[in-house]
């Protein structure tokens, strides 16, 4: 082994170890996943409405469902969610979330936003029409019919007299002409949702609120039904300075939401950012909806960082009772294993990878894996002793013949978790994930850093014969 290329190999590997601790020292933390910050976790099912057919594209409308629940997620600030799909249900878990009644809102809100001109306005406790207490079947958008104003508690003065009914007519603009909605302060104590529409958008909402005016002007009730999942929000008149046949130009609408300064606050930022993501295109219910402790994770953290712990420190006594010198080069890389493994798993938490219980697990796996490397170029170096050969001769072909060994299992070890990774869903992945990593960096700190450092202790007369504790003559003729 040249020296000089060995000195360079150990200072760039202990340059790079420096400069991750420097990294971690700042403050770089691992992004934790749900079981370890804790958070929520859901399963949302498809559900087609009575009399639907299921689309033959159905494996698309779920993709496409996917995409916007991620968008209206990603607008709740939650960091690192994961968002899959499971079969044809869809699983949602986001890390650190502890408001589990909004997230439902936002995530399971299917978002689809009509306006409807309103033909008559039925009284309250009205027979005509659904029973506004119960589930009502989704009106199409070419039809008309009657349709339930939404209610919420506070809304009627008197329970018994029902709900607000209004017979409406077939939709004159759909929500997906919105290009932007954006919650404002309506008044000293409530909000509303502003929307903006495009230019298509624009022509329709001028055009209905043109003809709304005229009726207005013919003493008919001229009001505009703004419909959100099949429940009329609002159904506002036109002001007078609305003319006739010519309508409220410029593409805006407002959507006023409930009363009182902070709950309609949220209300309105949730309105605003399901109608802003866009309506999901297929209904869901959820199948589970659980609240993770983030108590919980915590204390499965300590317990797999303490289970780690100990197992490093068994492997370390082991290394150093039966390598002595040569142990202390062991668990000098198994501390660099831990240094460099850390580092790494940190970096990925800022492009999406956050680490679970069951990447610790792969991680306290991989000790075991970074030992046996050390173990195999020991074991072959005392064999190359024992058989007459310097002890700088000897790790030189030592370590040639152990890291064809090392390099032939962990390719082994790294293809399985390379198909595990793209097989398994869920935590499994994150297992898969730290095994692969670790087994990368094993072949590393291998040849950058314990075959330099045998090298020059073995080069500089610091390793003895006496210390690689050759086998005895009797063992080493039973082994040849």
């Amino acid at each position: 082994m040249n020296k000089r290329n060995l000195i360079v190999s150990l200072t760039v590997a202990l340059l790079v170890v420096a400069g991750v601790i420097v990294y971690l020292a700042m403050g770089a933390r691992p992004q934790l996943g749900l079981d370890l910050r804790g958070g929520i976790s859901a399963i949302y099912t498809p559900v087609l409405n009575e009399g639907e057919e299921r689309p033959e594209d159905f494996g698309e409308v779920l993709d496409e469902t996917i995409e916007i629940i991620r968008a209206r997620v990603d607008s709740l600030g939650v960091a690192e969610p994961e968002i899959t799909r499971q079969g044809e249900d869809v699983l949602v878990q986001l890390p650190g979330l502890d408001d589990p009644q909004r997230a439902q809102e936002v995530i399971g809100t299917t978002a689809k936003l009509t306006f409807r001109p309103v033909e008559e306005v039925l009284p309250p406790g009205s027979e005509e029409g659904p029973d506004c207490s119960e589930e009502q079947p989704e009106l199409p958008e070419e039809e008309g019919g009657i349709l339930c104003a939404r209610v919420t508690e506070g809304d009627l003065a008197d329970a018994a007299l029902g709900a607000q009914k209004y017979r409406v007519g077939p939709a004159a603009l759909s929500g997906d002409r919105i290009e932007d909605a954006i919650p404002v302060l309506a008044g000293a104590t409530s909000w509303s949702v502003s929307l903006d529409l495009d230019g298509q958008g624009a022509e329709q909402f001028a055009e209905i609120t043109g003809e709304l005016a005229c009726q207005r002007d013919q003493g008919q009730p001229g009001l505009l039904a703004i419909v959100l999942d099949n429940a009329v929000e609002s159904a506002p008149a036109m002001n007078p300075d609305v003319a006739c046949g010519v309508g409220i130009q410029g593409g805006q609408a407002s959507i006023s939401v409930g009363s009182g300064l902070e709950e309609s606050e949220t209300e309105a930022r949730d309105l605003a950012l399901v109608l802003k993501t866009g309506a999901l295109p297929i209904t869901l219910e959820p199948s589970t909806f659980d609240t993770v402790s983030p108590t919980l994770g915590a204390e499965s953290l300590r317990n797999g960082l303490l289970a780690g712990l100990i197992g490093l420190a068994v492997v370390a006594l082991y290394l150093l009772f039966f390598y002595r010198v040569l142990g202390l080069v062991a668990i000098t890389g198994l501390l660099i294993f831990g240094v460099l493994m850390t580092g790494l798993i940190t970096v990925l938490g800022r492009v999406g990878f956050s680490l679970t219980l069951a990447g610790v697990a792969g991680v306290i796996v991989s000790i075991g894996i970074t030992a046996d490397s050390s173990i195999i170029f020991f074991e072959r170096l005392r064999d190359e002793v024992g058989l007459g050969k310097t002890v700088r001769t000897a790790a030189q072909k030592a370590f040639s013949s152990a890291f064809r060994t090392n390099l032939t299992g962990n390719t082994s070890t790294l293809a399985a978790a390379a198909i595990l990774y793209m097989l398994a869903v869920g935590p499994v992945r994150g297992f898969a994930l730290t095994l692969g990593m670790a087994t990368i960096l094993d072949i590393l700190i291998m040849y950058f850093f314990t075959r330099p450092a045998v090298g020059l202790l073995a080069g500089g007369g610091r390793i003895g014969r006496g210390s690689v504790r050759i086998p005895t003559p009797a063992t080493s003729g039973g082994a040849s």
